[in-house]
């Protein structure tokens, strides 16, 4: 076959989105297990997830510490040993917190699935917090958080959400140096009896996997000892400090620069059209900020915009890094940018070719079962419809100009925004 090199492939407008069949599974202690079979390789990932996150902690830095220690050793296994045996499987587990909770995952074969879940299962409900391993982690976190403090990156995160939030609020808690030296074992121990142990959320089981090694799972989870959390998520009050505010490092030739608000959560009705919205002003490589000041001003190596999306609220920024010189210039293409998406028509052509950039890459987040099961829990824990990502590609695709100008005029208001800038005066 002779392919004609002057002849682009063809191209496919996405009209349609099908999202997989799962099921979830509710043994005898009313604990909940998700699952998605998909995929052709005999890989399994088991998800545990626990009311755990950095809004249940009372003590800056306990759920990441807790997440930390899992690992750390049991009564019977020391870290050392519990690696080696679930590495004599193939498999390996990991645990991280987030704001909302911590999840313990397993990847292994779907034939070790019993031996692994047995390494597993111990790890989480017998782990000892060895003191020794903390006091490495603490000493390991220290000289990391030194080596942070120096960066402007680091310092503009850190004073953004403490006045997008307010200082009282769990997710504006960055630990100092004080706080991780008073982190202790009976500390750590409190929060994962409360939280871990008594905080059982649900699991999610993906991949390529059989009835008999589900219901494994689940009798492992029934057996655990572990309880379901009965702690709703207490709401946070959220107390912006509106305005610029200014953290001097004359030493440095580069200013670090995050300009945001809250915005609204994922159940929003304006959420999709927000996302995408997003997307134009700077959540791409095509977007209007990468164009006009990076590529057309040449002011930056990167800019971009976010949109957080959290349980009862968002948080909205722009972050980007410009030489002290240009600071001020490049600040005001900013302020620009936003009045030109409040008050001008975007072209049926940068929408269309934004489109079809969003469609297609979350298409590719689409593709594997871990994938799907990353998308699975943001519908579970967010209470969505299985039509959420059905009608993703619907309300995309219906989304107009006009519909833009008033999401733009809706969320992007000046007079709310902190303006967090870190470099030379």
């Amino acid at each position: 076959m002779n392919l004609n090199r002057k002849i682009s492939p063809g191209f496919n407008t996405i009209e349609k989105l099908t999202f997989p069949q799962y099921d979830c599974l509710i043994n005898s202690n009313n604990q909940k297990i998700y699952s998605l079979c998909a995929g052709i390789e005999p890989v399994v990932r088991i998800e545990l997830v626990f009311d755990a996150g950095v809004m249940k902690q009372k003590v800056t830095g306990e759920s990441s510490y807790t997440a930390s220690m899992l690992s750390e050793g049991t009564k019977s296994k020391s870290a050392l040993a519990l690696a080696d045996a679930l590495d004599y499987y193939g498999s390996y587990f990991q645990v991280k917190s987030n704001a909302e909770d911590l999840i313990a995952t397993l990847y292994c074969l779907e034939k070790h699935v019993d031996n692994c879940l047995e390494y597993f299962m111990e790890a989480i409900i017998s782990s000892i917090f060895p003191e020794k391993e903390l006091e490495i982690i603490k000493k390991n976190a220290i000289q990391k958080l030194l080596v942070s403090n120096k960066k402007n990156s680091y310092l503009c995160r850190k004073n953004f959400y403490r006045n997008v939030l307010g200082p009282n609020h769990p997710l504006s808690a960055f630990p100092s140096k004080e706080d991780i030296q008073n982190i202790n074992k009976e500390m750590l121990v409190s929060f994962y009896e409360e939280n871990i142990i008594g905080g059982f959320k649900y699991a999610i089981v993906s991949g390529n996997f059989s009835d008999n090694s589900l219901k494994s799972i689940s009798l492992a989870i029934e057996k655990s000892g572990l309880h379901n959390s009965n702690n709703e998520q207490e709401k946070q009050q959220i107390n912006s400090t509106i305005g610029q505010h200014f953290i001097t490092k004359n030493e440095s030739v580069q200013s670090s620069i995050r300009i945001g608000n809250i915005s609204i959560s994922r159940e929003s009705e304006d959420f999709r059209k927000l996302q995408f919205l997003n997307l134009i002003l700077g959540g791409y490589f095509g977007s209007r900020l990468m164009k006009n000041i990076r590529e057309d001003k040449g002011l930056t190596y990167g800019i971009y915009s976010v949109l957080e999306p959290y349980k009862d609220f968002g948080i909205w920024y722009i972050d980007c890094e410009l030489n002290y010189k240009n600071r001020e210039k490049g600040i005001n293409e900013i302020w620009k940018e936003l009045s030109r998406i409040k008050n001008e028509d975007i072209s049926f052509e940068e929408i269309q070719s934004a489109k079809n950039y969003y469609l297609g890459s979350f298409l590719k987040s689409l593709d594997g079962p871990f994938s799907l099961a990353d998308r699975l829990k943001i519908m579970v824990d967010y209470q969505l419809p299985d039509s959420y990502y059905p009608e993703f590609v619907t309300i995309l695709n219906k989304t107009s100009s006009k519909d833009l100008m008033e999401i733009a005029n809706k969320y992007f208001t000046e007079n709310n925004m902190v303006k967090i800038i870190v470099g030379k005066e």
